[in-house]
């Protein structure tokens, strides 16, 4: 059977039970959260439908089976009974909810204690201070950037990736001068750049011959900006093979993510959940607290720019 989401794939069996399109939506609800937070991370999703005393009734007739996978792991599997159908579903769901976020956190512990073993073994032991940045240059790209420049004689930035971060990155980098090249696989973004005085590249930062195009040999910095992961890590490797000597610091939406990068070659890494989270939580906590003396749409900023 075909996947029943464009999205996520939902997997439905319908077992002894009729289904239909109402039932499938309220599948795709009631995993919508858990999709949410942990996309990503989910390959597929399969749901089991079964009428359990068949044509007898009872209290809890229906039965639903859901079976995650995540990242190639072993499938996470839950059920729940109750007395009609949407009724399971809501139930195995928000199991299901509980059972991902239980294996996600202890990927996430482990990656962490794994990155904080690595970094000691190599000598560059760096604070994880919790706002997403991490490694021995995090929140001193700039001037990082700007010593590798004096230093091999390296000047400028390859951003990778032009969407919201990148272009805020690029904004932010143009205010202090810095030259920049961006590199994007969208034709539509390479137009919209044309006369904005912006080197713009149409191409791969994975492939060897568009990063030797952007001057990767020659540049102080590369920053990958591109939400997709794999394609980060490829990016990442592909440019330290080339250039052994430039900054690279890359953003990433989970820290297991980020410890991949940093094994491909990264400096320095932001991850998104983390820098979100503390965004979050300060804006909350200066609100409840009274302590809050930005303007409400400043604050509102700071928990869209932790989430770009």
């Amino acid at each position: 059977m075909p996947p029943s989401s464009t999205i996520l794939p939902i997997y439905i069996r319908p077992g002894n039970l009729q289904t239909s399109s109402a039932i499938e939506a309220w599948v795709h609800r009631k995993l919508a959260g858990a999709f949410r937070r942990y996309g990503s991370k989910i390959t597929a999703v399969e749901v089991h439908f079964e009428d359990v005393n068949g044509p007898k009734h009872g209290a809890a007739d229906a039965r639903c089976v859901m079976e995650a996978r995540v990242n190639g792991r072993s499938p996470i599997a839950v059920h729940a009974r109750a007395g009609d159908l949407y009724a399971a579903i809501g139930a195995a769901s928000r199991k299901l909810d509980a059972a991902i976020s239980r294996v996600v956190e202890r990927t996430d512990a482990r990656a962490r204690r794994r990155f904080r073993q690595e970094r000691q073994e190599n000598g560059t032991a760096a604070p994880f201070d919790g706002v997403g940045a991490v490694g021995p240059e995090a929140g001193a790209f700039g001037r990082e950037a700007g010593a590798a420049s004096g230093r091999a004689q390296r000047r400028g930035v390859i951003i990778a990736g032009f969407g919201p971060v990148g272009r805020a990155l690029a904004d932010e980098l143009t205010k202090h001068r810095v030259p920049i090249t961006v590199v994007d696989t969208n034709a539509a973004t390479i137009r919209r750049q044309d006369g904005l005085g912006v080197t713009v590249l149409c191409g791969d930062m994975t492939d060897p011959e568009v990063l030797r195009r952007a001057g990767i040999e020659t540049a102080a910095a590369l920053a990958v900006t591109i939400p997709d992961g794999a394609e980060a890590v490829r990016a990442c490797a592909a440019a330290r093979a080339l250039s052994p000597d430039v900054h690279i610091s890359a953003r990433t939406t989970f820290l297991s993510q980020g410890l991949e990068v940093m094994r491909a070659g990264a400096n320095s890494i932001t991850v998104e959940e983390i820098a979100t989270a503390s965004a979050l939580a300060r804006v909350v906590t200066q609100q409840l607290t009274g302590k809050l003396h930005r303007p409400d749409s400043e604050a509102l900023m700071t928990l869209q720019g932790a989430n770009e």
